[in-house]
């Protein structure tokens, strides 16, 4: 072993009673400017999460959700879809849709079946489970299943939705759409909430 390895126990040592010296005298300031740091970092979090809801209540409102009807609201989709680059976009609810509202082919060439709901209170499991059962049908059988829906899923719906691998937009995801924070496809991105809050964004998509 080199000498100059043996200074660095006998520095310690030494340097020891000093170190605890401070940390006696100085351990108040020290926790206070931990609280401090952590109250700051608390007040950001509340903030940005403010801002964000704020944000996405302004985006439905622009939007005009809760003005829409349910064919209307289909038609929103199929608009969102095509602003993510899917083409064949078409709306086929109605009857004899099995089940299946909009369709789409993704630009990796997958093709997408979405069914909407338009809500007033949360879907239950039992139409989730509709429309895993729609997806079984042989048109579908090779598309990627969307629920779009314009409250927000049950618990056990959302667990259901996540044992079928259903990608599900909800009311808070369907504003992040809006806001194309979110995109629906391959390669989707998600930029930070800062990056939007900071600049502002205008709703590319409006149907009122």
């Amino acid at each position: 072993m080199h000498p100059g390895w043996l200074a660095l126990p006998i520095a310690a040592v030494f340097a020891l009673p000093w170190v605890l010296d401070f940390l006696r005298s100085s351990w108040v300031p020290l926790a206070a400017a931990l609280v401090s740091l952590a109250a700051l970092l608390v007040a950001a979090v509340v903030v940005v999460r403010r801002l964000g809801a704020g944000y996405r209540r302004d985006a439905l409102l622009r939007a005009g959700l809760d003005r829409l009807d349910p064919r209307r609201f289909e038609e929103l989709t199929a608009e969102l879809l095509r602003r993510d680059g899917f083409r064949k976009v078409r709306v086929v609810g109605g009857a004899g849709d099995r089940g299946v509202d909009v369709l789409g082919v993704a630009p990796d060439g997958r093709p997408y079946a979405v069914q909407c709901k338009y809500y007033t209170r949360p879907l239950g499991p039992g139409g989730v489970r509709d429309f895993v059962g729609a997806l079984r049908a042989a048109p579908y059988r090779e598309h990627r299943g969307v629920l779009v829906i314009s409250h927000y899923l049950s618990t056990q719906a959302a667990e259901t939705a996540r044992e079928q691998d259903l990608i599900v937009i909800d009311r808070d995801r369907l504003a992040d759409w809006l806001l194309e924070v979110y995109r629906l496809g391959p390669g989707r991105s998600s930029p930070s909430w800062l990056t939007r809050l900071r600049r502002g964004r205008t709703l590319s998509v409006e149907i009122l």
